[in-house]
């Protein structure tokens, strides 16, 4: 317990003011679930781990700065990095949300350290590119941005008298159909674009403002390279152009990096010479309210260890009716695996797994859009498989997209398509979402996922 002087009512002198790296600590050691999660998220495949890069690059930069660091935090940063930090302890939320809470959270204390020349803007950014942040940009963001790119690759190659018509998500090129699949939507290339452009202006220590006035920029230099990639790689796959098997993967490695040099270009082209003070300063914090800063992060950091996680069951038992064959052949019910088990008890549906003779089909049912169909590229990555070969195949109720997943010895044909309940079948999750966000398919929705052995 802390005694006051009862002479001056003042908080005793042997009270100590903490070092700023044990602050920039504290919200971190508070909020340590969602650096568990995130940690996860990293290591079972289910997202790609380039957020390493941005953590370590940040932690580079906060280093490289510490010496500008006040040797006492501002008020209204400690302030407000308490209330985000209790916002992100909040288990209702999604998990990447309070993900992005928490860096937030994080990046307060720095705002409340910062010196005179702390490129805080560029920081923020880095922190919420180390998030798992691209499977979620793939299924929201993923389809709309194909259908642009789509367009934009159909216009270009019609300006050169050829015969392109978009279908979705695909383009009839001289009457052959070309898949635009996720790897053409531009999500890793905006990732990788602005994890350069944050790199620069944190490494540079570019002013806040001038880096915000580059940003619009260089989404148009990302959605120009996606493009132009696009369309080299349309005319590759149709047979326009008679390239290699190899320049597949050369076109898109070269796409990446003209991208990428150009961004660097343009954002080391606004390097400050000059910087101008925050528009906003906060007085030093008192002993007083660090005390009851630090106090608060000790307790957010024991209510996440004492309160469990939130955790919504839904049951996936036998309320749900089943078919009783598919693809013509009976199907035989089977136990749902561990790792099946451990995803349906947060599924907002229900799911069932069948002995089909030769191969196992999973049925998952939803009655909403829900971001928890997930691809089942994805879940098998996530349990240790290598993909590749994807394609689109023609099956009894449409187009479904099959890949080959192997692991050690092991070699699997998985397919899977999501059908709704006018029949009408959709080749991926960010496709479906979308369109049973807009009203244009209706449920209840069945994801089919077929997986045989090679």
């Amino acid at each position: 317990m802390t005694t006051r002087n009862p002479r001056n009512g003042k908080l005793p002198e042997f009270v100590p003011i903490l070092p700023a790296w044990l602050w920039v600590l504290l919200p971190v050691v508070a909020l340590w679930p969602i650096w568990l999660w995130t940690v996860e998220r990293f290591c079972d495949g289910s997202d790609d781990p380039l957020g390493v890069l941005a953590i370590a690059l940040l932690l580079i930069s906060v280093w490289r700065e510490r010496q500008s660091f006040v040797s006492r935090p501002r008020t209204g940063g400690i302030a407000v990095a308490v209330l985000l930090a209790a916002a992100a302890s909040f288990s209702g939320l999604p998990s990447l949300a309070r993900a992005v809470i928490a860096v937030l959270a994080v990046m307060a204390v720095l705002f409340a350290l910062r010196g005179a020349r702390t490129p805080l803007l560029a920081w923020v950014g880095l922190g919420l590119l180390a998030l798992p942040v691209l499977s979620s940009l793939q299924f929201f963001a993923g389809y709309p941005l194909r259908i642009v790119t789509a367009e934009a690759s159909a216009q270009l190659l019609q300006l050169i008298g050829l015969s392109v018509v978009r279908q979705g998500g695909a383009l009839m090129v001289q009457g052959k159909l070309i898949v635009v699949d996720a790897p053409c939507s531009g999500i890793q290339m905006a990732w990788m674009g602005y994890f350069t452009a944050c790199g620069t202006a944190a490494w540079l220590r570019l002013s806040n403002k001038a880096f915000l006035c580059r940003l619009p920029l260089i989404g148009l230099i990302v959605m120009s390279g996606n493009i132009l990639r696009n369309t080299l790689l349309v005319a590759k796959e149709s047979g326009l152009v008679a390239w290699p098997a190899w320049s597949h993967e050369a076109v898109g490695l070269a796409a990446f990096a003209l991208v990428c040099l150009l961004i660097l270009r343009h954002v080391a082209a606004a390097t400050a010479k000059t910087w101008v003070a925050p528009l906003y300063s906060f007085s030093p914090s008192g002993k007083r309210t660090l005390l009851a800063a630090a106090c608060s992060f000790a307790v957010i950091g024991l209510m996440q260890a004492l309160v469990p996680e939130n955790a919504s069951a839904h049951s996936t038992e036998n309320r749900q009716e089943w078919p009783n064959e598919f693809e013509g052949r009976p199907l035989q019910p089977m136990a749902l695996s561990s790792v099946e088990q451990r995803f349906a008890e947060n599924f907002p549906g229900a799911i069932a797994r069948f002995n089909n003779q030769n191969q196992i089909v999973t049925l998952r049912d939803v009655r909403q859009p829900t971001r928890k169909l997930h691809p089942a590229r994805d879940c098998y990555r996530g349990l240790g498989y290598g993909i590749s070969e994807e394609s689109l195949q023609e099956s009894k109720t449409g187009l479904q997209r099959c890949f080959i997943a192997r692991r050690g010895g092991n070699a699997l044909q998985v397919c899977e398509y999501i059908q709704d309940k006018a029949g009408h079948s959709f080749t991926d999750a960010s496709s479906w979402y979308w369109a049973a966000v807009i009203g244009d398919s209706h449920g209840p929705w069945r994801a089919v996922t077929t997986a045989r052995s090679l």
